[in-house]
């Protein structure tokens, strides 16, 4: 009985390790150990759960193993940075969320579905890396005069326009004019979202005027 567990939380460290590995090597926060960490306490708390529940017929497995959910989601919470108006980490904290429910799978005793996943969870960090990096290379750099007469709203109307369309920006500045102000901000971005975001910005009160220029 005690190898079965310990054959579980291996399978569950080394499952994770790959994944973990991916992360290490794209310099990513949540690297090897971490990954490796969350899968071995995931499969061990789901173990733990079916064993508690098989000594009482009144415990519930399913109860143990939903606080590994909540726990995760404060990893993923805190692998998520907002930095100005674009939001980073958040492959990191899915991969997070990920590699705890393949520690549930294992400890649960789904070793061909914890396996099949943790391949695939590998292809999309790897493949799909390259496919969005081709991706991006078909986007253009756009430059927006943004007039308007409130300085407060617009800023914060903006920044949620963009999050919106997931965008990121790499330069902003807002320029004190005699009618007002005026928000000059540079992003990259496809022709659709472009398209968007200028039908987006003409919607927010008190904006008079929008100029867009393809550098």
């Amino acid at each position: 009985m005690e190898i079965d567990i310990i054959l579980k939380i291996l399978l569950a460290a080394m499952l994770g390790g790959i994944i973990g590995l991916e992360r290490e090597l794209s310099h990513k926060e949540a690297g090897l150990r971490t990954n490796i960490l969350i899968a071995i306490g995931s499969a061990l708390i789901t173990i733990l759960s079916f064993k508690i529940a098989a000594l009482s017929k009144t415990a519930d497995p399913a109860r143990l193993t939903a606080q590994i959910v909540s726990g995760i989601g404060f990893l993923g919470a805190g692998a998520i940075i907002q930095a100005r108006f674009a939001v980073h980490g958040l492959t990191t904290a899915a991969t997070i969320w990920t590699v705890a429910a393949i520690g549930i799978a294992v400890g649960s005793g789904f070793y061909l579905v914890a396996f099949l996943v943790t391949i695939f969870v590998v292809l999309v960090l790897t493949v799909f890396k390259f496919l969005q990096a081709y991706l991006e290379k078909q986007k253009q750099n756009y430059i927006y005069l943004i007039s308007t007469e409130e300085k407060a709203s617009l800023l914060v109307d903006v920044r949620q326009v963009l999050t919106e369309l997931n965008i990121r920006y790499s330069s902003a500045r807002l320029n004190r004019k005699e009618s007002g102000y005026e928000f000059e901000i540079i992003f990259n971005t496809s022709e659709n979202k472009n398209r968007d975001f200028i039908e987006k910005i003409m919607l927010i009160k008190g904006v008079k005027e929008i100029l867009s220029e393809n550098l």
